[in-house]
């Protein structure tokens, strides 16, 4: 097949794609999608390369990537993305993506110095009847944690993506985009979960919402360590 057909043919499946999901999803979960954070993309060939309006369908992906790669997690966070393009990409092609959250911006100016330790710790997590277990850690100015729900798929612990804490509300991505991911947990496909919530007592709870499918619920948690 030469270039230009090819080109042709990748094209006109991206139109399919994204035809066939506005067609299929809710319109809230369309949006969700594509009004959320950008992210950091990593192919298994070692290239970064940054993306907007991220959508998982099935074994693709459906963004705006950065028509430039780079050989670096930090030349690519760096990029401007003066130029993207429209694709959807097969997650065997993925070994990871990281959902970037921007810096809160207050009238007194940046809202992200870190909250006392209070807001870290380990909890017990419930979203939406599913019980588990929340970690949140602070090192190097920078948060992360996990989380993991022993009674769902594997019971394995999930690494989330883009912890930001800021003036009493915390915000993370429990998210599975690739087929390691999707095997290692046991989860029946890919998802994107955002969530948000607001600590009270303290930061002794956590009570807040996320998105499945279109369909938002509730989580809340409490601190046992």
């Amino acid at each position: 097949m030469n270039p230009t057909a090819r080109n042709k043919r990748i094209a006109t499946g991206v139109l399919l794609v994204i035809g066939g999901m506005m067609m299929a999803l809710p319109a809230t979960l369309l949006w969700s999608a594509l009004a959320g954070p950008g992210a950091l993309v990593k192919e298994r060939s070692g290239d970064f390369y940054r993306a907007r309006a991220v959508l998982v369908a099935g074994p693709l992906i459906v963004c705006r990537r950065d028509a430039a790669s780079h050989k670096t997690k930090r030349a690519a966070l760096d990029s401007r993305m003066e130029r993207t393009n429209l694709d959807a990409i097969g997650l065997h092609r993925i070994e990871y993506i990281e959902f970037i959250q921007p810096p809160v911006e207050t009238a007194a100016g940046p809202a992200h110095q870190a909250p006392p330790d209070e807001y870290t710790g380990t909890y017990s997590i419930n979203a939406a009847g599913n019980s588990g277990i929340l970690a949140l850690r602070r090192a190097n100015g920078a948060f992360y944690g996990s989380i993991r729900f022993p009674n769902w798929g594997r019971g394995a612990t999930e690494p989330l993506k883009g912890v930001r804490i800021s003036g009493g509300k915390i915000f993370f991505v429990r998210s599975v985009t690739t087929p390691d991911e999707v095997k290692r947990t046991g989860a029946n496909g890919p998802f994107v979960q955002e969530y948000s919530g607001e600590y009270t007592q303290g930061g002794r709870s956590i009570r807040g919402s996320y998105r499945v499918s279109g369909i938002q619920k509730q989580w809340d948690a409490s601190k046992v360590r």
